[in-house]
């Protein structure tokens, strides 16, 4: 799928890197390729992007060409892990029920795609019937094909139980226990991939504006008397999304009979990314503060953290503070320097009024909402300790908005995730041609705080100018280092080594995050990925939550 922000070409290379999987796959499953997987791969290709003679491209930017191979992909996933068993109550799912999951899988939503000479909308208008036109659509080009008779009718038998807007049918569909296997993982993977989707949350907007056609070309009360669920906005869909995932993604992926677990079969090490991913998803939601923080009270409480009295005073200065907040007109780079001066305005949460009474630190508030977040087997769950920081931080950056408490937290967690001696993020200030060091975790974080230099001085400045990390193993070596600023910054602490990465918004630098002096060893490639990754995660925090207040102010 084509991401704001994300060019032609790197889209391209990510619809190549997922048909090379599933290539991939079959190979690693049958022994060999298949002429049948690499053209039907390459045909529905040239259906999306408009290259078929009855067929406009795909203008509908939810259910796309990625939304397909995404849907192709973690089907055939869930048949690797199927088959990985190799027991008697999982036979082995053969190469041509694969191909048929795949067939399946890639035409499940081209009914969305118009015919040529249909000058009506985008194709949202087909959101209440597409599957019957992804099944004739489907039937047609693989009658045309060498594909077996069988693969017709079960092709759109597996398309047609991903009418989610409709009961669970698939009695008396399928003809064996391998055929109804395949046609519930690929039902299951449908609902998966849209709910693990790193961009889900942002797509929604995408849904509803196909949604909105629909209502339009079918009328919102015919839609209605039929028992449809009809929404006002987008924001309504969003606001809705936990509820949706508890109310009705997990009952239909029960009824699917989990297909999803066989994931965890085919990553091995006990790990589902595609759960990690629906996870982070949802975590923003459930933060809401119609429920969050009664929860996160009730967590405190159960570790011995707050007593009950002590919860009730802070939910009351919460209240209090809500009915006095005020609002302004603010833009996305003032914000953020105004945040980190502490000038930004904004409600605090009940862990935030229970710090001021002194009744936990910011290490036992940080505690109490990753116990919140990140339920305890989740953690245990996983085996690799990065991933869990990883995760933790994506998690926790969902309230980088609440204060500065919780970023200096993140950024002492990123801290043992490097294994270094401190860290800062430095934003560029373009009005005075400075770098500000923001939120710095280190030996002398007061000296830090709130300092700046020019924005082309010192390896920081070289790395805000030119785009690129740098790794410096020793200091004195590198002419890109500037003594004199070092000095400035930090004091007596003396810096030996540096790693630094830029940081972007919307193809925007805004600044550079620095992580100093390696406690053994010197920085690595991979720290340099780990800590582009934690940068990454920073400022796509910020850049949601900032966006958000400045709409909403």
């Amino acid at each position: 799928m084509t991401q704001a922000g994300t060019s032609i070409e790197e889209t391209n290379n990510d619809i190549r890197i997922r048909t090379s999987l599933i290539k991939e796959i079959y190979v690693d499953q049958y022994g060999s390729d298949s002429d049948l997987l690499n053209e039907i791969l390459v045909d529905i290709a040239d259906l999306y992007q408009g290259k078929w003679a009855s067929h406009q491209t795909c203008q509908t930017g939810y259910h796309n060409l990625g939304h397909a191979l995404d849907v192709a992909l973690l089907t055939a996933r869930m048949i690797g892990g199927w088959n990985k068993l190799k027991d008697a109550d999982h036979p082995k799912i053969g190469g041509d029920l694969f191909l048929a999951a795949m067939a399946a899988a890639l035409f499940h939503d081209s009914g969305y795609i118009k015919e040529r000479g249909d000058d009506t909308g985008s194709g949202g208008k087909f959101s209440f019937n597409h599957e019957a036109r992804s099944m004739a659509l489907a039937k047609s080009y693989l009658s045309r094909g060498k594909w077996r008779n069988r693969s017709l009718e079960l092709v759109a038998g597996m398309i047609s139980i991903t009418r989610f807007h409709d009961p669970l049918k698939i009695e008396g569909i399928f003809g064996s226990q391998e055929e109804e296997v395949v046609a519930r993982m690929m039902a299951t993977a449908d609902l998966v991939a849209q709910m693990a989707d790193v961009d889900y949350m942002k797509r929604i907007r995408d849904l509803y504006g196909e949604l909105k056609e629909a209502y339009e070309f079918e009328g919102v009360e015919k839609l209605e008397s039929k028992g449809y669920k009809v929404f006002s906005s987008a924001q309504e869909m969003i606001d809705g999304t936990v509820g949706f995932y508890e109310n009705f993604v997990l009952p239909r992926l029960k009824q699917l009979g989990r297909m999803d677990q066989y994931l965890v079969v085919f990553f091995g090490d006990g790990r589902n990314p595609y759960l990690e991913n629906i996870t982070a998803n949802l975590s923003d939601q459930l933060f809401a503060k119609r429920n969050s923080w009664q929860r996160l009270g009730e967590v405190l409480k159960d570790l011995g953290m707050a007593t009950k009295d002590q919860i009730q005073k802070a939910l009351d200065l919460q209240k209090q503070s809500a009915s006095r907040s005020g609002s302004s007109t603010r833009s996305l780079r003032n914000d953020i320097i105004a945040w980190m001066e502490g000038n930004l305005i904004a409600d605090k949460f009940l862990g935030e009024y229970l710090m001021d009474m002194d009744v936990i630190s910011p290490p036992l508030l940080r505690k109490g909402l990753l116990h919140q977040i990140l339920p305890t087997k989740m953690i245990e769950s996983m085996s690799r300790e990065e991933l869990t920081v990883l995760l933790q931080i994506s998690m926790l950056w969902q309230k980088i908005g609440r204060g500065n408490w919780l970023f200096t937290q993140i950024l002492e967690m990123s801290n043992k995730l490097l294994n270094c001696e401190g860290s800062h993020i430095l934003l560029a200030k373009t009005e005075s041609q400075e770098m500000l060091v923001a939120i710095p975790t280190s030996p002398e974080n007061d000296r830090q705080n709130s300092q700046s230099f020019p924005a082309d001085k010192g390896l920081a400045g070289w790395v805000f100018s030119h785009g690129h990390p740098a790794i410096v193993s020793n200091v004195s070596e590198d002419e890109r280092f500037d003594s004199a600023i070092d000095s400035n910054l930090h004091g007596k602490v003396e810096t030996r080594s540096i790693l630094a990465v830029p940081l972007h918004i919307n193809g925007e630098r805004i600044g550079v995050m620095e992580a100093m002096n390696k406690v053994d060893g010197k920085f690595t490639e991979h720290d340099m990925n780990t800590l582009t990754l934690v940068a990454n995660i920073i400022t796509v925090s910020l850049e949601s939550v900032f966006r958000f207040q400045g709409k909403n102010s």
